[in-house]
């Protein structure tokens, strides 16, 4: 299980307190990996969207001239969780890592989501 450091109170939390209640919900019904794959990839689109609400907001609470800079390392982010994440699952391996890159990137998308919401 993942952690994060949640920054403004200093101290580490597991990271399925930003689960969401319908992810939760969906996971007691995993009969097989697949049905975990699915139940991570759903939560993964509703993870994205609120990512994509806190960059939002992060830009607008920072300086006009920093903007692209955001967008810069917004940038770098998505090809490191790729890379990082992608690094579980290879197409060789047959369905081998598959569940782990899937948790890999939910888990990674909402540690970003919150580093952006800390962002000023």
């Amino acid at each position: 299980m993942s952690s994060l450091l949640l920054e403004a109170s200093s101290i580490t939390v597991p990271i399925s307190v930003l689960y969401t209640k319908k992810y939760e919900v969906c996971m007691q019904h995993v009969m097989n990996e697949y049905d975990s794959i699915k139940c991570s990839e759903q939560e993964l689109q509703r993870a994205d969207k609120a990512l994509n609400e806190a960059y939002q907001e992060a830009k607008k609470r920072i300086q006009k001239f920093r903007q692209k800079d955001l967008l810069k390392m917004q940038r770098a982010w998505i090809v490191y969780r790729d890379a990082k994440c992608g690094f579980l699952y290879h197409k060789e391996s047959g369905s081998a890592g598959l569940g782990a890159a899937s948790e890999c990137m939910l888990d990674e998308t909402l540690k970003r989501m919150v580093e952006l919401k800390n962002i000023y």
